[in-house]
């Protein structure tokens, strides 16, 4: 299984058989909050590098990566909040 849900399939949860609304907000608005987040590093990296007057060097290169993983920490976050949201249910 490569992580892809094809168009018909469905997630259930264990031991549940209706996800309430808001529920389903919790964890799609975390998983968008993590996309935003990874959206966001990889268009501050495509600007600086297709832009003449970035000319980025080894240290800019290091600390546009550390606003990437710092970013993705974030969305990490967002998505553990989502899942205990989940958890809290059980």
């Amino acid at each position: 299984m490569d992580g892809t849900v094809e168009s018909g399939d469905e997630i259930k949860m264990a031991g549940s058989t209706e996800v309430p609304p808001s529920l389903r907000w919790a964890v799609i608005k975390s998983m968008m909050n993590a996309q935003t987040h990874t959206n966001a590093s990889l268009e501050q990296y495509l600007l600086y590098v297709t832009h003449e007057k970035f000319d980025l060097n080894k240290k800019e290169i290091e600390v546009c990566l550390d606003e990437a993983i710092t970013s993705q920490k974030r969305a990490l976050e967002d998505l553990k909040a989502a899942r205990d949201i989940v958890q809290e249910l059980e």
